[in-house]
């Protein structure tokens, strides 16, 4: 998708049903789209019409009640937006659970997703930034999702498709979210889903408080969070029952992909073999591309050109990290780069340097805030 054509869709404030509601009777023909080509893909991917796939999801899960306990309103602007749309809130429900899907998903390691974060430094504000891999079926549906945050101080840009709440996002105060799937990591049935937490996080003022909702709120699956503000950036890989930290303040890079790096809550663990379910050479091969152009770089003399040259890197043939998809059996579900991002967290002038498609090939477009620095 050309990013010069992506679309901004102006959302209101306050009531989150209201939200949901003009989200769907807006983009109600995408929404449409999105679900038939979700189906579709459900179908090539594990074998299991759409239908049936939903059944099973709410009947297998309990997601929705942990929404609905932990995050009611965005419960709410689901249903909304199913409303407004004119689609069965079953099937939207279950089409927002995309992380998860990973998780009750055939049997292959699901990995999507390269991180990187450089902390503040002289001249050059904080600085996150991601390749969101998701199903090359969602190509050409790219949105930017605007609203006013829920206390009005403040505003909040999210990536999208059609029907979804956020696939990642910002906010005018500077604070930025994205994550790596790390589906080695042991998920919690009563966890909150991803999408959910990226509602409630986008809401967060700073880094600090963002930190405190993900120590506080277990994930459904396990992931590895990647956020920052002004004032400093953070990994944080969370089990559905712990987390691990990893600041990125020692005037280095830290990158991620899709295995455990420092928690060692791992699905599956056999304490008696020390065995461990094995990451597909995806991650390790990403990783090493990361790991070479970056572990000997100082995080001070980097900007928004180097991370997105790093995030267009193309040099494996069968697994690069920025993947355009079709090429190997993985691909099917995660091979295609939907989006590159790379965050500015200045406190005055939050920026977002996003292609809607993979970097080697997508020209970025920046995105600023109607009202930068509000709050």
């Amino acid at each position: 998708m050309n990013s010069d054509r992506l679309r901004i869709i102006d959302l209101p404030g306050g009531d989150p049903h209201a939200r949901g509601r003009a989200h769907g009777e807006t983009l109600r023909a995408g929404v449409a789209e999105m679900l038939d080509r979700w189906g579709e893909g459900l179908g090539a991917l594990y074998g299991v019409g759409r239908a049936r796939y939903v059944e099973r999801f709410h009947a297998a899960t309990r997601y929705a009640a942990t929404t609905e306990r932990l995050a009611p309103g965005v419960i709410a602007e689901v249903r909304g937006i199913a409303e407004g749309a004119n689609v069965r809130f079953a099937d939207l429900l279950a089409a927002q659970h995309i992380n998860e899907e990973f998780e009750l998903g055939p049997a292959f390691a699901a990995e999507a997703c390269s991180t990187i974060i450089l902390p503040p430094a002289a001249g050059r504000p904080a600085l996150i930034a991601q390749n969101l891999d998701l199903a090359q079926y969602l190509d050409g549906l790219q949105i930017l999702l605007r609203c006013p945050t829920g206390d009005g101080s403040g505003e909040i840009l999210a990536l999208s498709v059609p029907g979804m709440i956020s696939l990642n996002g910002m906010n005018s105060h500077g604070f930025a979210v994205c994550d790596n799937t790390v589906n080695q990591l042991r998920p919690n049935p009563e966890g909150l889903p991803v999408y959910a937490l990226y509602r409630l996080l986008l809401e967060s003022r700073t880094l600090a408080e963002a930190a405190a909702l993900v120590e506080r709120i277990p994930p459904a699956t396990g992931l590895n969070w990647v956020m920052g503000d002004p004032d400093g950036v953070m990994m944080i890989e969370r089990s559905g029952f712990e987390t691990a930290k990893t600041p990125g303040a020692d005037g280095r890079p830290v990158y991620h992909t899709n295995h455990p790096l420092a928690c060692s809550d791992w699905a599956g663990h056999d304490s008696a073999t020390g065995t461990r379910p094995r990451p597909a050479r995806s991650s390790y091969l990403r990783y090493a591309s990361l790991h070479q152009r970056l572990h000997d770089a100082d995080a001070a003399v980097l900007g928004v050109q180097d991370l997105k040259a790093v995030l267009s890197a193309r040099d494996d043939p069968d697994y690069p990290v920025s993947r355009g998809g079709g090429q190997t059996v993985d691909d099917m579900a995660i091979g295609f780069t939907l989006a590159c991002s790379v965050f500015e967290l200045d406190r005055e002038r939050p920026r977002w340097h996003l292609a809607s498609g993979p970097g080697h090939c997508t020209e970025m477009r920046v995105f600023e805030f109607s009202r930068p620095g509000a709050g």
